[in-house]
C-alpha cells in the first residue's frame, strides 16, 4: 500500500486554538467563560487532534494548586472537549496523557479536574479518584462535578532535606 497522509494529528496549540471547540461542546456557546484562568501562563500546555485541517479534541494543563492547598506540584487538567462524531477513538485519553507527560515534565505530582457527572466514568477509568461529594458551579447550575485528582507517576517528595 502506498504512503498516505496520516488520518488524525496531534499538535501543541495557542490557547485561541482550543477556544472554540470548548465554546460549543463544553460552554454551550457562552464565548465569555471559555478563556480559562492559566491559558496564557507560559508552562500552560494546550493540545488538539485535528481531523486533516480541523480540530476535532482539545485539552489543556495548567500549574494550578489544589483548592485550599498552597502546593506547586499540582496540575490542572481543564477544557477537554471531543467532537461527538470522534468520541470513542482514544483521542480524549490521548491528549490526557499528554498532559500528563508535561506536567510531570515540570515537576508536577498531582494531576485534577473538575469533572462533570457525566464524564466522572471517563476518568475513573483514566485513575482519577474523586473525594467529595459532587457540587454544582455557579455558572454551570444545570450539572454536578466533581473534583477529581490523578497522582502522577515519579520519584516520591521529601518534605525533609
Amino acid at each position: 500500500m502506498p504512503d498516505s497522509p496520516a488520518l488524525f494529528s496531534i499538535h501543541a496549540v495557542s490557547a485561541e486554538h482550543v477556544l472554540p471547540l470548548r465554546r460549543t461542546i463544553l460552554l454551550d456557546n457562552q464565548s465569555e467563560t471559555c478563556r480559562f484562568r492559566g491559558d496564557d501562563e507560559p508552562t500552560t500546555l494546550h493540545v488538539a487532534v485535528y481531523d486533516a485541517v480541523r480540530i476535532i479534541a482539545v485539552a489543556t494543563v495548567c500549574r494550578e494548586a489544589l483548592p485550599g492547598s498552597q502546593s506547586d506540584t499540582a496540575w490542572r487538567l481543564r477544557g477537554v472537549a471531543v467532537e461527538p462524531h470522534a468520541r470513542g477513538y482514544g483521542f480524549g485519553r490521548t491528549l490526557i496523557k499528554l498532559c500528563f507527560d508535561h506536567a510531570h515534565r515540570h515537576g508536577g505530582r498531582v494531576a485534577w479536574c473538575t469533572a462533570r457527572e457525566s464524564a466522572r466514568g471517563f476518568y475513573e477509568a483514566l485513575g482519577f479518584a474523586f473525594s467529595s461529594p459532587p457540587f454544582k458551579l455557579p455558572s454551570r447550575g444545570d450539572l454536578l462535578f466533581y473534583e477529581m485528582h490523578y497522582v502522577l507517576p515519579g520519584e516520591p517528595i521529601s518534605d525533609v532535606e
